[in-house]
């Protein structure tokens, strides 16, 4: 009790410091995470069922032929959705059985045309949907209908020999089974029919795939109570985990969709979800807590919204920078799909960034970025990725790293999807705008830099074609802010300081020191507790910036790091990326992300470094200013891997930042230069673009 007091205090202290800095910050939500997990595991250890589990039970199952073979289960348990059905006549015959039917929702006059082009619909939308799911057809209505005598026929040409009416319905079918059912409407799609003496059972169905990335950690299933299970089924593959992904039918043909309705997403696992054990990439602090009893704000939001998540992704530890063959010892780091297979997937959010890139049955990967953990990521995969504004969304049960500058973003394939879906998710955070800004700035020090590589001529026709695009009054190149610094006083505010000598070891200063005493310590204390004073194990990388941390970083020089960011992000935001009423933000950094270099996982690496260094990085800094950033794919180029011996490609991206809350501008302009052809999606796999 005392310790969670200290700790609740700490945040107490922290939040108090901020609002008396220059910026005055709004709390993050994950600032006393630590103390929340520790009163959840003193809640289990004197629950006496804390050790129970319920059992998840599903029906596994194959369809196709061969090397055509899809995997599927249906989770059947109690806790997962199911819809009965109660028999009226017909199904007498078949008490005792199960098998896959297909829901269609009908109207009028039903004929094989009809039902054919539902059938041409529903594999158009769903990857789960199969005409072995036709071995029997449910046809239901909100009106009445009337099935006429040749859906017999195509139905037997699709496999199937049973028909099952709901509702008001007639027919003149001869030569299949038919029956009449009562109960509700379902949803459209495919299910697994078990068969009773008072009706049938219908459950969803999911398509199981294999995760050859290895970028994620867990297969979960929403339960009717709001939380998840973790549910998976055998697909053989190497140390890979099989994911199950619902079918799309049943959100795909919705009166009256919700924003995010459908769509698939893994989460990174430092955010909470009901029923499933948090990890944040350590094997130690996953098994000192018990499963978490609510879902993260953001992520609930996200259900809210219609979004269905599948899976958790890896992260590294505790969402610290991590190399493979270096410092991921806990799990397997994930596998950057692009080029030869064994680049570097960069981090924290390797297991949201690779999954995007590598599966096209995801639609959307969720990240957090308190240091380049979406930005570092999305570029060495080629996808989009967007750290927004800082404050964008409550972070409320998510492992904080620093919640001063810790941000909920993440990755997609596709600019008008993910425009789409940070509206969706965001809602109406963010402020309006009427036209994009009249500045475009192109830092001559970072362009310039690139001319002579492979990624050059690809970085300048965007450039060009950008400008063509938006012809703004204004493009400037200069090569950083120094010269606004002295100008506007800051350099005297500093102490006769530069912006690259007063920022420098902000971050690590910053992180080191917030993560070990407001998680890591408490984190310790509750392993020691548990396991007879032993220490859990840390993966190099935390480890060493923990002790560096509390060692050589005071709290006086905390605070200090904590006004020279709130210093910088108030010049940021008054003089550099400043708000408009008309435009939103003044001006857009446009800046290269990756040229395409190689960086190979296989490599050994010197053990991390983790003191701070003494000179920030020129441009403007996303992580101090708290402005948004996206990441934008636009090309590829070719290199000769050492792995395969062949030519393959690896992806050109770039940078656009604005002014904080401004983050919709940006996703618009990526949208509409997607709509335009000047960018386009990318695809999963290998390569983000065609190869000609």
């Amino acid at each position: 009790m005392v310790s969670a007091f200290i700790s609740s205090l700490l945040s107490l202290l922290y939040v108090l410091a901020l609002a008396g800095s220059a910026v005055a910050r709004v709390p993050a939500g994950n600032e006393d995470y630590a103390a929340q997990s520790r009163s959840l595991r003193n809640s289990a250890i004197n629950r006496r069922d804390a050790s129970m589990t319920p059992q998840v039970a599903s029906v596994s199952f194959t369809v196709g032929q061969s090397d055509a073979t899809k995997d599927y289960l249906s989770p059947i348990g109690p806790n997962h959705n199911c819809y009965s059905l109660t028999s009226d006549w017909g199904l007498d015959g078949l008490v005792g059985s199960a098998m896959p039917v297909t829901v269609f929702t009908v109207d009028g006059e039903v004929t094989c045309d009809v039902l054919g082009a539902k059938v041409s619909d529903f594999s158009a939308v769903d990857d789960v949907f199969d005409p072995s799911f036709l071995q029997g057809i449910l046809l239901q209505s909100k009106s009445s209908f009337h099935v006429a005598s040749d859906v017999a026929g195509c139905l037997a040409g699709w496999g199937g020999n049973l028909i099952v009416k709901s509702g008001n319905a007639t027919s003149d079918v001869s030569g299949v089974g038919l029956a009449h059912v009562t109960g509700p409407l379902i949803p459209q799609g495919p299910y697994y029919a078990t068969i009773g003496a008072n009706g049938a059972v219908l459950t969803e169905i999911y398509r199981v795939y294999r995760d050859e990335a290895q970028a994620l950690t867990t297969a979960v299933v929403p339960t009717t109570d709001g939380g998840f299970t973790a549910l998976s089924s055998s697909v053989p593959g190497l140390n890979t985990l099989s994911i199950p992904v619902p079918s799309r039918i049943y959100t795909a043909f919705l009166e009256n969709p919700r924003p995010l309705e459908g769509r698939r997403i893994a989460v990174k696992d430092l955010y909470d979800l009901a029923g499933i054990h948090t990890g944040g990439g350590n094997r130690a602090y996953q098994n000192t807590y018990p499963p978490r009893t609510a879902t993260a704000f953001s992520i609930q939001q996200m259900i809210d919204q219609g979004g269905i998540i599948v899976a958790r992704a890896k992260t590294s530890t505790f969402a610290n920078g991590e190399t493979a063959t270096a410092d991921w010892v806990d799990q397997m780091c994930p596998y950057n799909p692009r080029g030869d297979g064994y680049q570097q997937p960069s981090s924290s959010s390797s297991g949201p960034g690779a999954a995007i890139a590598a599966y096209d049955w995801l639609d959307i990967t969720i990240g957090s970025d308190t240091g380049c953990s979406i930005i570092c990521p999305a570029g060495a995969q080629g996808v989009f990725g967007m750290r927004p504004t800082h404050g964008a969304i409550d972070l409320t049960g998510v492992i904080p790293m620093m919640p001063d500058m810790d941000t909920a973003g993440f990755f997609s394939r596709d600019a008008v999807k993910g425009r789409d879906f940070s509206k969706g998710w965001y809602g109406d955070r963010f402020g309006n705008y009427t036209t994009l800004p009249k500045t475009f700035r192109f830092p001559n020090s970072s362009w310039s830099a690139v001319d002579a590589t492979a990624a050059g001529p690809i970085l300048q026709k965007f450039r060009s074609d950008l400008l063509d695009f938006v012809r703004p009054q204004d493009v400037d190149l200069r090569s950083d802010y120094d010269s606004v610094w002295n100008e506007t006083g800051y350099f005297e505010t500093a102490g006769n300081r530069n912006i690259s000598v007063y920022m420098g070891g902000n971050w690590g200063g910053l992180v080191y020191h917030w993560q070990w005493f407001n998680f890591g310590a408490p984190f310790f204390e509750d392993y020691q507790a548990a396991n007879d004073g032993r220490n859990p194990f840390v993966a190099p990388s935390p480890a060493g910036r923990w002790a560096f941390g509390r060692t050589n970083i005071t709290e006086e020089m905390f605070q200090d790091f904590l006004q020279r960011k709130a210093t910088y992000e108030q010049f940021v935001t008054e003089h550099v990326l400043t708000y408009d009423k008309d435009t939103c933000t003044n001006a857009i950094i446009v800046t290269p992300s990756t040229t395409g270099n190689t960086n190979y996982r296989n490599i050994y690496r010197p053990a991390p470094s983790p003191g701070i260094s003494s000179a920030a990085d020129e441009g403007v800094d996303p992580f101090a200013s708290g402005t948004p950033e996206l990441i934008v794919p636009i090309g590829q180029v070719p290199y000769e891997s050492n792995i395969s011996n062949h030519t393959e490609y690896l992806p050109v991206t770039v940078a656009l930042q604005a002014a904080q809350d401004c983050d919709y501008v940006l996703w618009d302009l990526a949208a509409a230069l997607q709509e335009a052809g000047i960018i386009s999606a990318v695809s999963s796999g290998r390569t983000a673009f065609p190869v000609a």
